[in-house]
């Protein structure tokens, strides 16, 4: 939506806490990776197996109310700057059964035949666009791009079809748009087609591979086939994604009423941080003039009086590892 938010999380390793909503979310998805676990252990004829979160699960005598209330209870304690209510467990736990439920349990993954859940990727863009070298204050750093990810849910309809399976809890909307995501627009959604393209990469040998989203609360689940001509789509869209960030020396900050509403970097200042805020003296920007800067106006003055090299040296969170990649569900 913004390049400037992402500067500040991905440059800067500023990042915005997350919000309730996306929350619930996690915890709805977490519950799915625990069933998904059910049925790949009793596929391969085992009895227990440990999860991260809930510890070990004996998959003839388990109880799914009991999962989810754990679940809900691990995330909830590591999730403190919300404030949690009876109505958001009674949330979760609807749309739990409003996923399973979902045409006659059809996408529940104790009724499918399991690949992976939770499959990471992390794949190397073997092409000479993708090079990167930089000098930075660790030293050099070169090497090939890289996309990294994690699937929901992949799963086997025949030898030759894979059917990856993704819920989303929240509005089938695109967000950068305002528009709803119709069956058409998804057939050139970034995130299904970088789905279809790590599946082909991790499993060459399947011919065909469905990518299924399931927009639980709004509109249920959309399928959608790709094919070998969208893997030089998804080459063009990482290609033309990348020139952009890697050419880019200000980030733009796209000024509109989401950055008051939506974005943690519009909406609060670095006052009361290790970072000292600047008043703002200039007409015609987010903040009043006389008032601190938020944050995002604050990165974009500095860029443009002292340049992304100075403003990384002294913004950038202590400890920060640009390649580190944040799986869905950690608490971090």
């Amino acid at each position: 939506m913004c390049p400037m938010q992402y500067f500040i999380e991905y440059n800067l390793g500023q990042r915005s806490p997350s919000n309730k909503k996306a929350d619930k979310g996690t915890i709805v998805h977490k519950v799915m990776e625990i069933l998904a676990f059910i049925k790949l252990n009793q596929q391969n004829n085992n009895r227990y197996f440990e999860d991260d979160i809930i510890g070990p699960v004996d998959i003839t005598n388990y109880n799914l109310d009991n999962i989810t209330e754990r679940v809900y209870k691990y995330y909830t304690s590591q999730f403190t700057h919300h404030k949690w209510t009876d109505r958001d467990f009674k949330d979760c736990d609807k749309w739990v059964y409003k996923t399973i439920d979902y045409a006659d349990g059809m996408f529940d993954p104790r009724n499918r035949e399991i690949v992976e859940p939770e499959q990471h990727f992390d794949i190397t863009i073997d092409k000479p666009w993708a090079k990167y070298s930089y000098d930075t204050k660790e030293g050099h750093l070169e090497g090939q791009l890289s996309i990294k990810g994690t699937i929901d849910l992949i799963t086997k309809v025949n030898d030759d079809t894979y059917e990856v399976i993704d819920w989303k809890t929240g509005r089938r909307l695109d967000w950068a748009t305002g528009e709803e995501k119709t069956l058409k627009k998804l057939h050139n959604d970034p995130q299904l087609m970088l789905y279809y393209y790590a599946v082909s990469k991790l499993y060459p040998d399947i011919k065909h591979i469905m990518v299924s989203i399931n927009f639980i609360n709004d509109g249920g689940m959309f399928s959608v086939n790709f094919g070998e001509p969208n893997i030089f789509q998804v080459e063009m869209m990482l290609k033309k994604k990348f020139e952009d960030i890697k050419n880019s020396q200000n980030p733009k900050l796209n000024k509109s009423w989401k950055c008051t509403k939506l974005c943690h970097f519009g909406k609060n200042t670095y006052e009361g941080s290790e970072h000292l805020p600047i008043v703002e003296y200039r007409e015609d920007q987010l903040t009043t003039m006389g008032e601190n800067m938020t944050i995002c106006e604050q990165i974009k003055h500095d860029i443009s009086i002292k340049g992304m090299d100075n403003v990384i040296d002294q913004y950038q969170a202590p400890g920060y590892n640009i390649g580190h990649y944040k799986a869905p569900g950690s608490a971090e």
